[in-house]
């Protein structure tokens, strides 16, 4: 450790001088191959693999422009990246997948809801303060690149990928909800970077596994899945990321749109008239890579800044260097693309004199959990609680000393659920009865025997999931159908209150749910939504979600209204 201080120490005193100089100063010092260098990022992680260490750290010789953070434990991540940071002449800019904040890949951090549940929510000025808090997280790592938000418009249940982690299908709540958490991250010195460019939302393929072919004609593309790109555009994004996906309207050709000439640089930089950084996404993709061994260069020749993840970074600067040198690519062109690269380090203030990229690693651990960040998450996942059947305009009375209302918890497995019965409690005494996830019909039968004393029953569907199950592409929930059915039948003898902690779009699959009084979409199973839906049936008011997507023929929008 200690030798590893005065490695870092050394390396920012002989680097402070370097970053004093402007942008082509700093251009004037670079080798051909420590700009193209510069255009890549690489994924990194703490792993015990010394093969892949002495790859990383070639790659820094070579001039690598910055890192991207994967799945990791915190501590031991941040290490790295300050090692790495040691070894690189211009500091590398540190990036993340964090659509959901710090949390998507550092288990240390509170989880944000994911952008389907914020799209629940009507109150913009609240996802700008979710993406400024995200963008706090991030900013104290020294990450300073977050690509998100997702503003893909999602519009097929059958999605595969993108589904949760798009705000919605309304393409006007998608675009201001996208521009307000670009807002709130770059307020806190953390860049945006829009994506899927032109548009994952209706697709049916998970571009990580194939091609997507979007065949909608250009009519449909300008007045949907183009449309929240030009708000963002508007609105000042850093970063836009292009997906891989084949677009014939754009490009007869098929060609993916990561590595399409045509939409990459004549729709997005000349049509549409953006001057950002354009990034693709991760080029190991199948939805790209498959079919195109040369994929790093076929993206540059596109016209992309940042080339993400390439399958081979050594293999990557050779192809561009041989294409430079033979004259089938203009040097000049590189040179424009590399100062927008180091503009953003210069915004992020990676160029002043003096700056240091390393970040302390002395309780970050404890740093991780604050508890404002908390609490915003809290407030939203209250706010954002759906009622889709009935509304508490008169919440569930809990006070006496024995129960009077039955809480039936059915696939209650995870810790998280367990927030619920404590919430719920705070308003009074439950009995609480416990209903396995695989439970046969019998057993639902004699779980209702036991509930014969109790007029109001509160049953908690827990455990669904945010993506698609292995069942297929529109199934998220753990619950089986003629479970859900034969529960939603107990509504002949008793007053049900139900709540599902997951996926909207199962209100298509699970027939019943209007048998309840009232019936609230939670959208995860995590502790703030336990607590979050205790909350909506006892305090008045608290839950002022709206649907963000269509689902048994409720529209986009949609709440309920009465009880």
């Amino acid at each position: 450790m200690k030798r590893l201080c005065i490695t870092l120490l050394a390396a920012a005193a002989c680097c402070s001088g370097l970053f004093a100089q402007d942008i082509d100063s700093l251009l004037g010092t670079l080798s051909r191959r420590e700009k193209i260098a510069q255009l890549i990022i690489e994924a990194i992680d703490s792993k015990e693999d010394q093969a892949l260490r002495t790859r990383q750290e070639q790659w820094i010789r070579e001039g690598l422009g910055g890192l991207i953070v994967m799945d990791d434990r915190l501590t031991d991540n941040i290490q790295m990246v300050n090692e790495l940071q040691a070894l690189a002449r211009i500091p590398m800019i540190v990036s993340i997948d964090g659509e959901w904040g710090a949390a998507m890949r550092y288990y240390e951090y509170a989880a944000f809801p994911r952008a389907m549940q914020l799209g629940a929510l009507s109150d913009e000025a609240l996802v700008e303060q979710a993406g400024r808090v995200i963008g706090e997280e991030l900013h104290a790592l020294k990450i300073f690149v977050n690509y998100a938000p997702v503003i893909d418009i999602n519009n097929n249940p059958k999605n595969p990928v993108i589904n949760t982690r798009s705000f919605g299908e309304d393409r006007e709540k998608v675009a201001r909800l996208g521009a307000a958490y670009v807002r709130g991250m770059q307020s806190a010195g953390v860049w945006g970077s829009a994506k899927h460019f032109p548009g994952h939302g209706d697709t049916d393929v998970d571009s990580h596994k194939g091609l997507p072919v979007l065949t909608f004609n250009r009519s449909r593309l300008d007045s949907l899945e183009l449309y929240p790109y030009r708000r963002l555009i508007d609105e000042g994004v850093a970063m836009i990321m292009v997906g891989h996906l084949s677009i014939p309207t754009l490009d007869s050709t098929g060609t993916p749109a990561s590595i399409s000439k045509p939409i990459v640089t004549g729709l997005l930089r000349n049509e549409l008239g953006y001057n950002g950084i354009i990034i693709t996404d991760a080029l190991g993709m199948q939805g790209v890579a498959e079919g195109n061994a040369n994929a790093a260069l076929l993206a540059y020749k596109a016209g992309a800044d940042i080339l993400l993840m390439p399958q081979d970074t050594r293999q990557t600067i050779d192809e561009l260097d041989a294409a430079f040198r033979s004259g089938e690519l203009d040097e000049a062109e590189l040179d424009t693309r590399v100062r927008r690269v180091l503009a953003l380090k210069q915004r992020s203030g990676m160029l002043e004199p003096g700056y240091t990229p390393f970040v302390d690693t002395a309780a970050l651990v404890e740093k991780a959990r604050q508890p404002q960040a908390e609490a915003l998450i809290q407030t939203l996942c209250d706010r954002s609680m759906t009622f889709v059947k009935g509304r508490m305009r008169r919440p569930l009375r809990l006070h006496g000393t024995k129960p009077r209302v039955a809480y039936v918890a059915y696939n209650a497995v995870s810790p998280e659920s367990a927030q619920f019965e404590v919430e719920l409690t705070k308003a009074g005494p439950v009995a609480r009865f416990d209903l396995p996830g695989d439970a046969t019909e019998a057993q639902i039968d004699s779980i209702e025997q036991l509930l014969k004393p109790y007029k109001k029953v509160i049953v908690g569907f827990h455990s669904g999931k945010p993506r698609p199950r292995s069942g297929g592409p529109h199934r998220f929930a753990t619950i089986d159908e003629n479970q859900f059915v034969r529960i939603a039948g107990w509504a002949k003898r008793h007053q049900l209150y139900g709540f599902y902690l997951g996926n909207p779009y199962d209100l298509d699959r699970l027939p019943g749910y209007n048998r309840f009084k009232a019936y609230l979409i939670g959208y995860s199973d995590t502790r703030f939504n336990n607590i979050a839906a205790a909350r909506a049936l006892t305090v008045r008011g608290s839950a002022r979600g709206s649907l963000p997507v269509g689902a048994a023929g409720l529209p986009a929008g949609y709440h309920s209204n009465k009880l």
